[in-house]
């Protein structure tokens, strides 16, 4: 309502006065949003919710509600705060980073309580009772408004953060991460990530079974019928993981047997700093701390041989466990011959000993290595996760060689299914793979796999194109349909015309028949491997 402003009265005098003039105030009843009747209660978390998620669809569009905030869902509250947790860390931590501060905002329109974003510890948990204190949330550490508002909070918070790392992946979860919670820094309670390294986790075949055998033997005997042992091959082929399976099978057989294992920059590390103290205790200690035990095992012994100094102190205390029947392992990505700047002395040394050389995975442990990494990730929060046979064959076709890269492929095409909510089948295998440098150099092309398998089948090029129904000819060509299908990106429309102008219904009785009988028919699985190694080749 307008007021006159009296004559002779200045504006500013006239706001003067009233300031002291006491107005009225309203009675609001708030019974009826009291929580258990408690007067002054928050108002319900779960109508407000709602209302926020209708102001956020109608500020970010319907697209990128739905692709983010529409993921977040209201998991606990109490007088303090309200908590909204998201299906994985890496979409809590894209909301909070980009969207953080507008959900907080439109909260406080209706709610003067602080909104926690969270990644839920069970993605695939039902929604929990809202009223319960004892949900299972994780905050996101780093924040810092989630810092002061977990300070402000106090004793009666019920929400435990725990760190996010870069990628969205938790760390120090009981999932075996090697941090503490909200620091980012190891954690003496947590799990470490090598506890996974154990001869039972370790996926044996052609190209590493002598070194597995060894690795064994070394790990439940103390007796050096082999030594120096060197274990070499390229990165990411599992040495690393044999050392440590080593070392802990050796100590739980026997807890008085002293193992020490040591990566090769530690070791040179550790050397330069007992060289600079110029003190000869100093020296001393370096080497009891190597030579005073049962087992001294070194990864990535390579690096120490490209350093002078540091090489004639590992050759010195190779010399010196071995005339003690100490055992010595060790673990190089290069034969010792091809180690460019170690001494003739070192190469001969280690090439005196057993050298175990762990080569290229071949299709059948690529396959065998990937139903371990489903199980581990079943056993590790997924346990619906599944992933059909053409997939699973797709894309252990198609990783280069290394266990490493594999894992790194079966991660990319998990995060793709988990972050975007999209199904484990072959065409999101492929369209995760099809920028991927886990894929392929060359990808095969329609017309190679059709000559690769009309070799393959000892039939021509003009029969696989032809209308020809008998049994030899249909046969090789449902074959190069199917692999068509599984390792190119074609549709099945382009697939069907590059085989005489067939229809895709056919292409698609092709992929079902030919996935059918691999199961059945080991003979015709055995050829389709032998094309598949081909076009990788």
């Amino acid at each position: 309502m307008s007021q006159w402003i009296p004559l002779g009265v200045t504006l500013r005098d006239w706001r003067e006065d009233t300031k002291n003039i006491v107005r009225p105030q309203l009675h609001v009843d708030n019974t009826d949003t009291c929580q258990n009747g408690a007067p002054n209660a928050p108002a319900n978390a779960e109508n407000i919710w709602h209302t926020v998620q209708g102001e956020l669809r109608s500020r970010l569009g319907e697209r990128v509600h739905k692709s983010w905030t529409g993921q977040l869902s209201l998991q606990s509250e109490n007088e303090h705060s309200v908590a909204l947790t998201a299906p994985s860390r890496f979409v809590a931590s894209r909301i909070e980073g980009k969207y953080g501060d507008l959900v907080r905002t439109l909260w406080a329109g209706h709610d003067a309580r602080d909104v926690e974003i969270c990644a839920c510890a069970d993605v695939q948990a039902s929604k929990p009772n809202l009223t319960s204190v004892n949900s299972h949330v994780h905050g996101i550490a780093g924040s810092p408004s989630s810092r002061s508002r977990g300070a402000r909070a106090g004793s009666n918070t019920h929400f435990q953060p725990v760190a996010v790392s870069s990628t969205g992946a938790p760390v120090g979860s009981s999932t075996g991460s090697s941090t503490g919670p909200s620091t980012g820094m190891p954690h003496k309670d947590a799990e470490n990530r090598r506890d996974r390294f154990t001869f039972e986790n370790f996926v044996v075949g052609p190209s590493n079974e002598l070194a597995f055998a060894v690795a064994r033997r070394i790990a439940s005997s103390s007796e050096c019928l082999y030594n120096p042992v060197l274990i070499h091959g390229p990165h990411g082929m599992g040495k690393t993981h044999l050392l440590y399976a080593i070392k802990a099978a050796a100590l739980a057989q026997n807890p008085n047997r002293i193992v020490k294992l040591i990566s090769a920059e530690n070791f040179v590390a550790s050397f330069v700093q007992s060289v600079r103290a110029q003190g000869r205790s100093e020296i001393d200690a370096f080497k009891a701390s190597l030579r005073d035990v049962d087992l001294l095992i070194i990864d990535d012994a390579h690096f120490i041989a490209d350093k002078p100094g540091s090489q004639e102190e590992l050759l010195h205390t190779l010399i010196a466990l071995v005339d003690d029947g100490k055992q010595i392992l060790l673990a190089s990505d290069r034969h010792p011959h091809a180690i460019n700047k170690a001494s003739e002395r070192l190469k001969s040394y280690l090439c005196g000993g057993l050298l175990c050389d762990i080569g290229a995975c071949d299709y059948e442990l690529r396959l065998r290595i990937l139903d371990r990494l489903i199980e581990r990730r079943r056993n590790n929060g997924y346990p619906s996760l599944a992933m059909p046979q053409n997939a699973r064959d797709h894309l252990a076709a198609r990783i280069n060689a290394t266990p490493r890269d594999l894992e790194g492929a079966f991660s990319q095409v998990v995060a793709r299914l988990e972050f975007l909510g999209r199904p484990l089948t072959l065409e999101s295998v492929q369209e995760a793979l099809a920028h991927s440098r886990y894929s392929s150099n060359t990808r095969p092309t329609v017309d190679k796999i059709q000559r690769a398998c009309a070799k393959e089948f000892n039939i021509s090029m003009d029969e696989i194109l032809s209308k020809r129904r008998a049994r030899a000819i249909a046969r090789p060509r449902q074959v190069a349909m199917y692999l068509s299908k599984m390792l190119t990106t074609r549709s099945l429309p382009d697939i069907g015309r590059r085989f005489g102008g067939r229809d895709h219904t056919t292409v698609i009785h092709a992929v079902k028949r030919i996935d059918a009988l691999r199961s059945e028919d080991s003979a015709l699985n055995t050829s389709i491997e032998a094309v598949i190694e081909v076009l990788k080749g």
